[in-house]
């Protein structure tokens, strides 16, 4: 437990000589989690898009072979058969526009989050650039004070600590 907390103060240390504060780092690490969420949205988004696309298709294919099969029993005469074959395939068109209304819905979803994660992808940048910022700022601080000159002579200023003016 000590090794953990001085390995957090250190950290802590480091941090506050670069310039980077703990609020900072705290709004670097929310947009990333934010960033994570909105990225795991989005491929799910689209994941549930293939999902609703691909049985879209599978009614389409299936509506257009019962019509096919329709057109065969009306060729061989069967027309109850062609009858009952064409209602089943109403039934699969129903459903078709019902996976349409969904795949629409499901697009503008994942429009929205498509939006969401470029919001996310700038904020987070807007971070980044604000934390560079900073550590450049430190730096150049700290480089600014290390190489300053005194407005005084050192031998001057050493006399006048002993005393002697």
């Amino acid at each position: 437990m000590g090794a953990r907390n001085s390995f957090d103060k250190a950290k802590q240390e480091e941090m506050e000589r670069m310039g980077v504060s703990q609020n900072m780092l705290e709004m670097a690490e929310e947009v990333g989690a934010a960033l994570n969420r909105a990225f795991e949205g989005l491929q799910a988004t689209r994941d549930s898009l293939q999902t609703q696309q691909s049985f879209a298709r599978r009614l389409d294919n299936n509506a257009q072979q019962l019509y096919e099969q329709s057109k065969v029993a009306i060729e061989l005469g069967d027309e109850q058969k062609a009858r009952g074959l064409l209602e089943q395939r109403h039934a699969v068109q129903q459903r078709l526009k019902k996976a349409f209304q969904a795949c629409a819905e499901e697009k503008q979803r994942l429009e929205i989050m498509e939006r969401n994660v470029a919001t996310t992808e700038e904020r987070a940048m807007e971070i980044e650039t604000l934390l560079q910022r900073n550590v450049g700022a430190k730096a150049l601080q700290d480089s600014s004070t290390s190489f300053s000159l005194s407005n005084e002579d050192p031998l001057l200023q050493k006399f006048r600590d002993l005393g002697i003016d």
